[in-house]
């Protein structure tokens, strides 16, 4: 995070992490995406969901030392078995955390949301960490609601927030296959329209607009080059590029400096110019089934945008 003059950069990232990095009693991968973390210097704030198992053997605080981050409460999913978690980290040198935090409307999640409030070179800041529901469109349609009543200002919490969310669902602009068979038929309830008559349409893209329409801000407007998918890369069967992980951005005083996916394979998007990917990012694509979103954003101090 760099102070600038009257404003604020902020670097923001999240990833879901398959299964906590942990494959049996393997733990190559938890271990090398804590290792690419790290070498992130600039991380100011950090989501991580699928933290499987990391309530056991100090593998949260591994994260928090190698980082320099600190950990929220975790919150574990509602549904499951009590082994799936989400934490949110934050740099506390370069943000206070405000008296009022906590996870956002308990049990109305199938995993949950984490929500915390920060004091930022004097400009309070809402940060909401979001792993919406995998099960079906109107599933996560009766979760997102939560999350639409910050996309304006809402009771006391401060008007420019963050949402960083594993939001199991495809973006406003993902394309849609030219054969449906590329995506598993019994995965077409996840990500699909279900039409009156009982057959499928495109990609379900409801819980986005709903944000939308609330007020949140899709960073990729402000953005000029298209960021790549964050899945489809991992599963031999379902090979279709989606953009599940999303960021959006609310407020007058939130400027989007860049929103990317990192890591992201030069197939995704071949008529993009593909920025250097050697060393650790060549490695991403081995650590997860999702690859990281960031955001980085500039906080001012006053307005620079007319409220909507």
């Amino acid at each position: 995070m760099t102070a600038r003059n009257d404003a604020t950069d902020l670097d923001l990232l999240g990833w879901n992490l398959l299964n906590g990095g942990i494959d049996g009693e393997e733990e190559y991968r938890r271990e090398r995406q804590i290792d690419f973390l790290a070498s992130l210097s600039g991380l100011d704030l950090l989501w991580i969901t699928e933290a499987t198992d990391w309530e056991k053997r100090n593998r949260f605080t591994d994260l928090a030392d190698a980082t320099g981050l600190t950990a929220l409460p975790y919150v574990t999913s509602h549904n499951g078995d009590g082994r799936n978690h989400s934490c949110l980290y934050y740099r506390a040198d370069k943000l206070r955390l405000a008296s009022r935090s906590g996870v956002l409307a308990r049990g109305a999640f199938h995993h949950g949301v984490a929500r915390a409030e920060f004091e930022v070179n004097g400009v309070r800041l809402l940060v909401l960490g979001a792993h919406l529901t995998y099960s079906s469109p109107d599933a996560r349609v009766l979760e997102v609601p939560h999350l639409a009543d910050y996309g304006r200002k809402f009771g006391d919490w401060p008007e420019d927030s963050v949402l960083i969310m594993d939001s199991n669902g495809p973006d406003l602009h993902d394309p849609e296959p030219e054969d449906w068979s590329e995506v598993p038929r019994n995965l077409w309830h996840r990500y699909r329209e279900r039409l009156p008559d009982g057959s499928y349409g495109g990609w379900d893209t409801q819980v986005l607009r709903m944000l939308m329409e609330a007020g949140w801000r899709d960073p990729q407007a402000d953005v000029t080059i298209r960021r790549k998918p964050t899945v489809g890369y991992w599963y031999e069967n379902e090979k279709v590029p989606l953009h599940l992980d999303q960021a959006l951005v609310t407020g007058q005083r939130i400027e989007v400096v860049d929103y990317r996916t990192l890591g992201a394979p030069y197939w995704f998007a071949p008529n993009i110019p593909t920025p250097d990917v050697s060393g650790t990012d060549l490695i991403l694509t081995d650590l997860s089934d999702h690859l990281p979103v960031h955001v980085c954003i500039r906080l001012h101090h006053n307005p620079i945008r007319s409220a909507v």
